[in-house]
C-alpha cells in the first residue's frame, strides 16, 4: 500500500506544534493552520512532480545527501519545544525552499496568502520551516521501503501526485505545474433542442414550369426561411436564460444525484462567507451547530449532497473539493466542534467488500478536510456498509441514495 506523505506530515504538526509556529510567525493559529495545508501539499506536490524523471529523481537524492535528510533530523515539533529555531536553521530552510520551488515560489506564496489571510512573508517563512521537515520525511520513508537512494525516492515520490491532486487546495497543483487531471470542466446545465423534421424538398428533373420560372418553390423558400427564422428565435429563447444564469454564478455544480445545483451565499457566524445549496449540508450544519436548543447526540445526521467518489474505487473525485472545503471553514468557524462521518454502500455485491469501501470513502473524505489544516483529533470516520438504508435498495434510485457519506456533530 503507497505511503501517503502529506497525511503523515499533518498527523506530526499537532495543535502544540501548528500553536507554536504560529507564535513564531506572528500569526493567529487558525490562518496558520490553513497555510499549513497549502504549504505541506505543495511541497510534495513539487517533489512528486521532479520526481517523474531519473534526472529529477538523482537531483532530489542530490538534495536529500546535501542537507544531511535521512530521516534522523528531528522533527519540526522538536525544533519548537526547545524555543525559536536558530536563524541558520532558518536561512538554510528559505534557501531549500527557493530550491524546490524556483520560479514558481512567488505565485504560490501570493496564493496562500489570499487564501489563508498570513502575510506574504509568513508564507515565506512557513515554506522554509516546512521544506526540511518535507524533506527528512522523504529521506525516512525512502530508506525504510528500500534503502535512500534515487530509484526508492523515484518510487516513493511517483506515489505521492494522486494524493496530492486529492487532497491540495483547488488551484494548487495548477500553479505548481503538476500534470494530470486536477478540476473537471465546468458542468453547465444545457438545453437540447428536440429534432425537428422537416418534409424533404424534391425536385423532379427538368421540372420548372413553362415560364421558365421556379414553379411551387416560389413559395416553398419563403416557408422554409420563415420557418428556419421562428425555429431560431425559439432555440435562443430556451438558452439563454441559462447562460444568463451561468455567468452569473460561473460554472454549475453537480449533485451526488447527477443534476445542476444553483449555489447561494451562506455568512458563517465567524464572518466568512460560503457558496452552499440551498437544502445542502453545510446549512444544515450551520443551522444545527448554532441551535443552542439542540445537543450533539448519535442519531442526527446529515447526508452530503456534493460529494463524489471514482467508480468502484475509496478516492473522492476533484469536484468534491468545494463541500470539502466548506465543511473545513465550519470546523474552523466552531473550534468547539467535532465531526464523524459515515460511509455506506447499497446492498449489491459482498458485504464485506462493501464495509471495507464505504470505511474507505469515510475516511478518504476524513483526510481530505484534515487536509485543510483540521487537527485530526475533531474528526472521525466509520463506515457501516449496507446497514442504515435511507431509501429501498429495490430501485436504482433507491440504491444510488444509499450510496452516500453522511456527517454528524459529536461536539459542540
Amino acid at each position: 500500500m503507497a505511503v501517503n506523505l502529506i497525511n503523515k506530515l499533518r498527523n506530526e504538526l499537532t495543535d502544540d506544534v501548528i500553536g507554536r509556529i504560529a507564535t513564531f510567525l506572528g500569526e493567529t493559529p487558525v490562518n496558520t493552520q490553513s497555510a499549513i495545508g497549502y504549504a505541506v501539499p505543495a511541497t510534495v506536490g513539487m517533489l512528486a512532480q521532479r520526481a517523474q524523471t531519473a534526472q529529477g529523481a538523482a537531483d532530489v537524492f542530490g538534495m536529500l545527501q546535501r542537507g544531511g535528510f535521512d530521516g534522523s533530523s528531528e522533527s519540526l515539533g522538536s525544533l519548537f519545544r526547545t524555543g525559536t529555531p536558530a536563524p541558520d536553521r532558518i536561512k538554510n530552510g528559505a534557501s531549500l525552499a527557493s530550491s524546490i520551488f524556483g520560479t514558481r515560489q512567488t505565485g504560490l506564496i501570493d496564493l496562500i496568502a489570499s487564501r489563508t489571510g498570513v502575510g506574504p512573508q509568513s508564507a515565506t517563512s512557513l515554506l522554509g520551516l516546512i521544506a526540511p521537515f518535507v524533506m527528512n520525511m522523504i529521506g525516512r520513508e525512502a530508506s525504510a521501503a528500500g534503502g535512500l537512494n534515487a530509484p526508492s525516492i523515484a518510487r516513493l515520490l511517483g506515489d505521492q501526485l494522486g494524493f496530492v491532486r486529492t487532497l491540495a487546495p483547488a488551484g494548487l497543483a495548477s500553479l505548481l505545474g503538476i500534470r494530470g487531471p486536477e478540476e473537471p470542466e465546468p458542468v453547465y446545465e444545457t438545453v437540447h433542442e428536440p429534432a425537428r423534421s422537416y418534409a424533404p424538398i424534391t425536385e423532379p428533373a427538368r421540372a420548372y414550369d413553362r415560364g421558365g420560372g421556379l414553379g411551387w418553390l416560389k413559395w416553398a423558400i419563403p416557408l422554409l426561411l420563415l420557418g428556419l427564422v421562428v425555429w431560431g428565435l425559439s432555440a435562443m429563447r430556451h438558452r439563454e436564460p441559462a447562460r444568463e444564469a451561468d455567468a452569473a454564478r460561473g460554472s454549475v455544480p453537480v449533485g451526488t444525484a447527477g443534476r445542476p445545483v444553483v449555489l447561494v451565499r451562506e455568512r458563517l457566524s465567524c464572518g466568512q462567507d460560503l457558496e452552499v445549496a440551498p437544502d445542502g449540508v453545510e446549512k444544515k450544519l450551520i443551522a444545527f451547530i448554532d441551535d443552542t436548543s439542540r445537543p450533539a447526540d448519535r442519531e442526527t445526521w446529515f447526508t452530503f449532497d456534493r460529494l463524489e467518489f471514482e467508480s468502484n474505487a475509496p478516492n473522492l473525485t476533484p469536484g468534491s473539493e468545494a463541500q470539502i472545503r466548506n465543511i473545513a471553514a465550519i470546523l474552523r468557524c466552531y473550534p468547539n466542534v467535532n465531526m464523524k462521518f459515515g460511509g455506506y454502500t447499497d446492498n449489491t455485491g459482498d458485504r464485506a467488500a462493501n464495509q471495507q469501501l464505504s470505511q474507505a470513502r469515510a475516511e478518504d473524505a476524513r483526510q481530505a478536510v484534515i487536509s485543510q489544516g483540521i487537527d485530526q483529533s475533531r474528526v472521525e470516520a466509520e463506515g457501516y456498509g449496507p446497514d442504515h438504508p435511507v431509501a429501498s435498495n429495490d430501485t436504482d434510485e433507491g440504491r444510488q441514495q444509499n450510496r452516500r457519506i453522511d456527517v454528524r456533530v459529536t461536539k459542540k
